[in-house]
Order: C-alpha cells, then structure tokens, then sequence
C-alpha cells in the first residue's frame, strides 16, 4: 500500500512541499522506508514561508471534496506503509490545510468541551469568541513563517469553548448567563511553536526524573517506616520538596512551580498542557471542529455534522512530528564589532547578573535527541504508549529543518531554551485574568521559553507589550527584584539588556548555522517598526523616477509587514476608531479585539496564501464596532453604556485579498468617470433642450440603471442601481463603500492600529494622545497603496491532464450559460493601466490631487512582482475580474446583518471579486461557506435563479462548474498567469 497526498482545495496557505508516494520516495531517496527519520532523509525536508513564493495547489478535486483527502492511522506508520518523512509532510499539510464541511470542521451540535448545544448552521457554524474560530493552524501561527506565533487579532478566549455559542444576550448560546467579555475566557496570544520538539523532550525528562525522585522517597519511607522529605532537582532546577509517608502516601504541599503528579507541562501560557499532542489534539476541536478518532471515538459522530473519523491517530501523529520537528531559534549577532555588538554582548551579562537568569535558565541539557510519539505523559483522550506494541521515533537532531542543535561528546545536547519550565506568581500587574484554568491560580504563568523571543512579538500571556522593554517593565510578583533591578539600570544598560534579547530570533529560512551575523541595528535596545517616513517629497518631480517607485514600492511592502509598536505610535488610547474621545485605555485594555485597535501589522490578517491575501475566520473584523468606547458587553462605558450582544455591536467580515487591487480600482476609477460624463452631458442636454431627460447609466457592457434630469438640470437619482448617487464605484469592502486603496489604508491604520496619519488627523497633532504625532505621513500612505495597487494578479490554475481540462471547460460554459457571469462579469476592458496617487475620487481625510502639485503615476503592467497583465496592441488592459462592481439583494441567507453601513441595505452586497477567489477560502462576506458549493447555496435574492439553475444541474455538471471555479487562483509569483498541474 502507498500513500500520496490528495489534491488540496485552493487557497489552502502557503507554499506547498510536493507529494511522492511512498515507493517513488523511497527511489528518490536510494533507501527503504524506515520508521525512524535518518539523515538521507533530511536533504528532501524543506518548509518554506508562508509569505515566501507558493500556494497554488492544483484544481479542487471534481466535486470539491476533503481538504486533504488522506488519512493516516498510527498503524500505518508502525507498519511501514508510511514512513516518517510522510508523516512529516502529511503533517505539514494538515497545519496548512484549511479544513471545509467534507473534512468534517465544524461541531454544529457540540461545544468546545464536547458538550451538547442547540445545533448551529452558517452563519452561526464560527463564533469568534467560543469557537470553532478558525479555519486552519497556520491562521493563527504564522509568524515569521509557518508554525510560528500570532498576531494579536488572531487571540483565543481560552475556556470560552465551554459555551454554546457566545452571543453576549443572555440566552442559550450563553447558557441563558448575564456574561462580559472579560469573564467568559482568557484572552491569550499565540505562542511560536519552533523548536517545539525540543521542549517537550526536556519536559519529558524533567518529569522522568522527577518522579524517580518522588519514589525514591516512597521506597525509603516505606522501608524506613517514616515520612522522608526529598528537594525536588531537575536539571538543576529547584521544584521545591515532596514528603512521603510511609503508608504511601505524599505530602504535597512544598512542591513548587508544577502540579502535584510532577508532570512538566510546557504548552500553554499557563503551564497546562504536557505534550504537542495534546495540545494539537485540543486545538483540532476548539479552533477548527475536527474531532480525532483517538479523543471521541472510532466510527462516531461527536458533533453531528455527519462526518465520522475527522481525523485518524496517525493524522494527529503527522501534525505532532511536523511541529517537533519545525526548526529551532537561533541567534542573529549585530556584526562582528562595533557599538552594537558590544552593547548586545554587555546585555547577555546584564540580564545573568540582574536575575533574569534564574527562571529564564539560559540552557538546559537532554541526554537523548530521540523524539518518541504517543509520548510517555499524555493523559486519557489521547494516544497513549501502550496504545499500539511500539512507538514512532524520530532523531531531532537529524530530522528538523534548518539548523540543528550540536551533540555533546557524551551524546547530550544543550537546548538554549531560556526558560526553566517551571510556573511562577507574577503578581497583580499580570494578574488580569478571571477565570482559573485547570486549578492555576490567576496569577501563575509558566516561564516564556525566550528562544526566539525576538520574532514572537507582542509580548506576554495575552500580548499587550508591544516591546522587550515594556515586558519586562511589566513583570511583578517573582519577577519583582529582577525588574526593579533591571528598571534601577542606566538607560544604556537597560538598552543592553534589550538588544541581547533582539538576538534570539527565529532564523530566516535556509538558514545552516544556529548564530548568524545580521546588519547592526543602528540603535540599543527596542525601536520603532518603521525607521524612515517618507512625506510629501515624492510628489515635487513628474514623472515619478523610477528608483523612487521603487523605493516606495520597498517601504509599502515594510509597512504592510510591519509589527507597530508604541514607538511607532500604535494603539489609540484616548480616542475611538472613528476619532471621538474616550476614556483612557492603556495595559491590558489597550487591544480590543472587537472595537480595536485588534491587530499589530496589516499581514496579521491580510496573509492567506502569502501577505497582501484574504485572511482566516480568526481574523475577521467587526466593522462599525470601533465607534464604540472599548467593547466589553457589560453595559458601561466601553460600550457607551449600551446594551449590546455580538450580533448587534458590529458586523462580522471576513478579510477580503487585494491581489489584483490596483487593476480593480482603476476599472471602478473609469466606470464612475464614464457614468458622471453620461449624466453631466444629460444635464447639459436638458436645460440646451429645456425638457425633461433620462440617462441610462451603461459603462463597460454593465447597466446601472438610470437617472432622471428635469428642464432646469436637476437631477433625480433614484434610478441608480447598485452603486450609490453620487455615482462613484467603490470596489472595496463588501458593501462597496471605500473607492480608493489609499482610503482604505487609512481606515485601518486608525481602526485595527491605532495609527494616525497626518492627512486624516493633521499635522503636528496627538489625535490619540499616545503622545505620538505624525504617526504616518502622506508619502508613508502613499507607499502602501501602491504595494497594494502593484501586488500580483490571480490567474488560472489549469489541469495539465485532457480528461479534466476538458470538465473545467465545459464548467466555464456552464457558469456562463446558468447565469453567473451576468454579476461575475468575466472580463472588464481598462482602458490605462497607469494607476495616480492620490487618485481622483477620494474622499475628505485622504490626500487628494489638488493637495499636491504632482501626482505618482505607476504603470500596473511594468512594476510589481507578477503575474501581471499585458497591454494589447492598442494600449488597453483586459481584466479579468469576474464581477460588475455593483451591490446587488443576495436574499435572506446573506442578510445576516444588523447595522447598515455608509446607508447601504443590509442585504445588499458588492458582487465579489471571483479573481483569485478559489485561494482564499472561507468563502461569502462572514466567511462562513467553508466550500465553494456551500457559497452557491446561499445566494438568494437577485441571485434565487441562478442558484435554482445549479442546482437543477446534475451532479457530474455541477462537479464540473466546481472544478472550473477553483481554477481561480493566486499563484506563485513569476511572470506567468497560467499555469499547468
């Protein structure tokens, strides 16, 4: 029997590792399957980033099947119908997958908890606050690549999924329970799972050793007929004592820093959570609604979503080995000499002599490299050893990518993880949570393993510290003296301690050695994420030089990636997402997650197959909710003492990709200009006529009604069909109502920010009172609409074999002949693909042409990475967009909205891009369609017949229109816009 990975849905993130069954591997490699993961094996081992090249995956299978299409038993492992670099790549494949109804995500009948709940279907099948709450693994963990931590608007309610479905009304997705925000669950950030395989193995040891400890004492106190007291030390770190009693019993009461059974539980801020497995085990079910058959149950159907057997003991297998094995931080030194080398090497000594040290123990040290899976502590509901006659083995030391720990002489390794694994009282000023998880006190949190800190940012249990320094500023508790010592250090020195810490960094990727040299920073210690602003400068000369398109092309794309910081002037402590005042909100308080500010970089949620795409459920905003105060369904001032649920607080919107925008926002920039001549040479015709006339708004083959234009030039409007009156297309969000890039841009540096520019909010002003001006200047935005504008175009993903090409054909035919293409309008004719910023239909608060004396001009068909479109012989561009850019009534399935946007009904909604489309699944304005079929099936409305007309097609026809659809796709970049598979 052999093993290949299955066609994935497009759109499911990131580059992909190609797939070889298990025979022609095995050929490849010169070798035989093996259990156990050897060197050969490595060199065929590659994890590329999730913002790196890649993500096109081939067509959906005919009929839009599984995600992943297949399963994995531990048994086949064992066995040897799969090897272990498989179950790696299987693993690496299901992280990145983005789980649909076919695989089983969802849990419509169940809780987080397994309990049972009111069965709940789109648009309740996510909830952002109780679960499931995302798509795939990677949503959450991305930075700086695959299998890293998050930003902070992809934050989980830890303990919320014991709620049926959180709506903040009092009623049965409630538990019929008057609830805030604040006690439902513990908001925590996402930690980076590098290096992740090495952790658990000095945990396992730790715990090995500190249970022989505790029956050591047992034997002599059994034997000696008295209580024997034993300190309990592991690697040289003091876990406190434990007294046995003769009668076998233990006293329990000086055990310090780790539960009572002696078990290290290093996952989980809290120090919870013993092994990957578990935590992944738990993670499948919360986020994503995927039940392991090894938790609930061979052939069951635990949530009653119809699926049985989600995922297999050998899936949860393949996703533990591709997290242990993901590569471990290292360091990256300023140069070889100079200022800051000198200060980074005088930080490493700071932070030894202030204290630090003691929890965050630089090294400890594992005498085997031998990652074994079912591990030795996983608790019931698991796999466990003794489960199956052996277990899968894997050498870390052999197997992880990238750079690899060194083997002492002895065989032992020095894992530099900064931690010392133990839980610690951190004192009131962490002490911001309510609930207590698993009997810790609110207070105690785990050590935060320090490899790789630099590049896990923001900081501590629910990443409120935006930099080092404001961490360690806000430890308390046992980390009282090391602060108040690091606090009590010249500004120099306390610089120091920061740029030592700003070595440990996740590697960039490729990457041999475990301390590289890095470009010195330039500065001690923390620092802004943008280093350079650019203004008004760039708008003197025109043409714009080409090497200044190019440097603000370079500075958008830093911008767009950047994780901003106080420095820089993030959050908006002292005013709302729409500008008014408020009362003050700093600490914890300074994230919201649903009136904002919520997110720390624009990548954050815009990341879905690379940066500049769509985004995950988890990312989904609330828009409209930032006019609030600082949200906490409590009725007070954050709320603006409103009685408010989640329903009715903001409308939930899925991140929507900007691939191709440039090309889309010109199109609507030449239809409005179009539609305006049409009714300005009405007017001008009605009153040199001196009677009554009526236009029909037609631009670009598509019909927007009419407007109606009395003798004396008045016009009435009324007439206009899916676009506002005043006539301007507004292709961005999915009511249509922002027409520009760069308005874009500046609502949510504001809203998911809190970062000002000086266009909309002045200059030389503290808008916010962060004490922070001119947060982002008119060259900065300028910069990143352009990155954006200049992003590659989708293409087409075409299957290279004749019998598929064949049905993805005649599903384009269908599409058309059922009626699709009338609002998926397949290709638009641009007349200029020069797109000038600032752009002409901007409204006030955005730069506007008048406000400089030149505008940028960059042709779409010459700059950015590719794809991109080509110029036909006469100068025009032709777009394929698939849509018509106006607001059309999608029925009662769509209209799940209560509160109307800019004036717009709401059950209208923007016909939606299908450009690139198939690549950013979940799929409809909510995200809540987790296939393509499912969003077909909740349209209504204007759309009610073509939705009939599909579904009287029969199924191998509809199969086909499916696999045409997901031929929509972005592809890698490089030149090309079609590509084969």
């Amino acid at each position: 029997m052999s093993f290949r990975v299955g066609f994935f849905s497009p759109g499911s993130p990131g580059p992909w590792v190609k797939s070889m069954n298990s025979q022609s591997r095995r050929a490849a490699l010169g070798r035989s399957s093996s259990l156990s993961l050897l060197p050969a094996v490595v060199a065929c081992l590659v994890f590329p980033s999730c913002s790196g090249s890649g993500g096109s995956t081939g067509p959906a299978p005919v009929g839009e099947g599984k995600v992943v299409s297949v399963r994995l038993s531990h048994e086949d492992l064992l066995t040897g119908r799969a090897d272990a670099l498989f179950a790696i790549e299987h693993g690496r494949n299901l992280f990145l997958a983005t789980f649909n109804a076919h695989d089983g995500a969802g849990r419509p009948a169940t809780t987080g908890t397994g309990g049972a709940r009111l069965r709940r279907a789109a648009p309740q099948n996510f909830n952002r606050i109780s679960g499931p709450d995302a798509g795939s693994c990677v949503a959450c963990h991305n930075k700086p690549f695959v299998g890293g931590s998050g930003d902070n608007v992809a934050n989980v309610f830890v303990l919320a999924q014991d709620f049926p479905h959180l709506n903040f009304d009092g009623g049965e997705g409630d538990r019929f329970e008057d609830h805030s925000l604040r006690d439902v669950g513990n908001e925590r950030n996402t930690v980076g799972m590098f290096g992740s395989g090495w952790v658990e193995l000095v945990a396992r040891e730790m715990s090995t050793e500190l249970r022989a400890i505790r029956q050591a004492a047992s034997d002599e106190a059994i034997a000696g007929r008295q209580s024997v007291t034993k300190p309990l030390v592991t690697k040289g770190i003091d876990f406190g004592t434990i007294t046995a009693r003769p009668d076998g019993s233990f006293y329990n009461a000086g055990i310090r820093g780790v539960d009572s059974d002696l078990v290290v539980k290093p996952f989980h801020q809290k120090g919870v959570v013993a092994s990957l497995r578990v935590f992944t085990n738990n993670a499948l079910n919360h986020h994503h609604g995927m039940q392991s058959t090894e938790r609930f149950g061979k052939d069951t159907d635990p949530d009653g979503d119809g699926v049985k057997n989600e995922l297999l003991d050998g899936d949860v297998t393949a996703l533990t080995l591709f997290q242990a094995t993901l590569p471990v931080p290292g360091r990256v030194l300023p140069g070889v000499a100079g200022p800051a080398r000198e200060a980074a090497d005088r930080g490493e000594r700071l932070f030894g002599s202030i204290g630090c040290a003691s929890c965050h123990s630089p090294e400890l040290i594992v005498r085997s490299s031998v990652f074994v899976e079912p591990g030795p502590f996983n608790p019931p509901g698991n796999l466990r050893q003794g489960d199956y006659w052996r277990e899968v083995q894997v050498d870390l030391v052999q197997v992880a990518s990238g750079p690899k720990l060194p083997r002492a002489q002895d065989g032992s390794i020095r894992v530099p993880l900064y931690s010392d694994m133990k839980r610690h009282d951190m004192g009131p000023a962490l002490d911001d949570e309510r609930l207590v998880q698993a009997g810790v006190p609110t207070s105690e949190f785990v050590t935060p393993r320090l490899w790789g800190v630099a590049s896990n940012g923001p900081w501590l249990h629910q990443g409120r510290a935006t930099t080092l320094d404001e961490a360690i500023l806000m430890h308390d508790g046992e980390g009282k003296v090391s602060r108040d010592a690091y606090a009590a250090l010249a500004t120099l020195d306390r610089a120091a301690v920061v740029e030592f810490l700003r070595t440990l960094q996740v590697l960039p990727e490729g990457t041999t050695d475990l301390v590289t040299i890095g470009a010195p920073s330039n500065t001690y210690g923390d620092q802004p994420s943008m280093l350079e602003h650019i203004g008004t400068e760039i708008f003197d000369v025109s043409p714009t030089p080409e090497a200044v398109i190019a440097k603000l092309l370079a500075h958008g794309r830093t911008m767009f990636d950047a994780d901003f910081n106080h420095l820089d002037g993030a959050g908006r402590p002292k005013s709302t997402g729409t500008g008014n005042p408020r009362e003050e909100r700093k600490g914890f308080e300074s994230i919201n997650r649903i009136s904002g500010p919520d997110a720390n970089s624009c990548r954050g949620c815009h990341n879905q197959p690379r940066s500049g795409g769509g985004g995950d459920n988890v990312a989904n905003v609330f828009v409209l909710a930032q006019a609030n105060p600082h949200i906490a369904f409590d009725r007070q001032g954050g709320d603006g003492f409103k009685d408010l649920d989640l329903d009715n607080v903001g409308n939930e919107r899925n991140t929507v990709g900007m691939w191709g925008s440039g090309f889309v926002e010109l199109l609507g920039r030449e239809i409005s200009i179009d539609l305006m001549r049409q009714r300005d040479e009405g007017i001008a015709q009605a009153r040199r006529e001196n009677r009554a006339v009526t236009v029909a708004l037609r631009s670009k083959g598509i019909d927007f009604g009419h407007v109606a234009i009395d003798a004396n030039g008045n016009v009435d409007a009324h007439g206009v069909e899916g676009i506002d009156e005043d006539l301007v297309i507004k292709p961005f969000h999915q009511k249509g109502v922002v027409a520009s890039l760069r308005e874009f841009t500046n609502n949510a540096l504001n809203h998911h920010h809190g970062m000002q520019s000086s266009e909309r909010f002045g200059k030389n002003v503290d808008a916010d009172g962060d004490g922070k001006t001119d947060e982002v200047l008119e060259g900065d935005v300028t910069a990143m609409t352009l990155w954006q504008a200049t992003l590659p175009v989708p293409g087409r993903m075409l299957p290279s074999d004749p019998g598929r090409r064949a049905a993805v054909d005649e599903g384009e035919r269908l599409f058309d002949a059922i009626g699709c293409a009338r609002c998926h309008v397949p290709e638009l004719v641009l007349d200029d693909p020069v797109f000038t910023e600032p752009g002409p239909f901007h409204t006030k608060g955005n730069l506007r042409p008048g406000d400089v004396p030149h505008v940028v001009g960059v042709d779409l068909t010459r700059f950015g990475p590719g794809p991109r479109l080509d110029r036909e012989q006469d100068g025009t561009v032709r777009v394929p967009v698939y849509t018509d850019f106006k607001r059309h009534d999608l029925g009662p399935l769509c209209n799940n909205e209560k509160l109307q946007q800019a004036g717009v009904a709401t059950g209208l909604f923007l016909t939606r891009k299908l450009w690139g489309f198939a690549s950013e699944p979940t799929y409809l304005h909510h995200g809540r369609a987790t296939t393509i079929r499912d969003a077909i099936e909740m349209h209504g409305g204007e759309a009610e017949d073509t939705r009939r007309a599909f579904r009287e097609l029969d199924s191998k026809q509809q199969a086909m229109m499916l696999d045409f659809l997901g031929t929509l796709q972005v592809l890698d970049v490089g030149p090309s816009r079609i590509r084969m598979r």
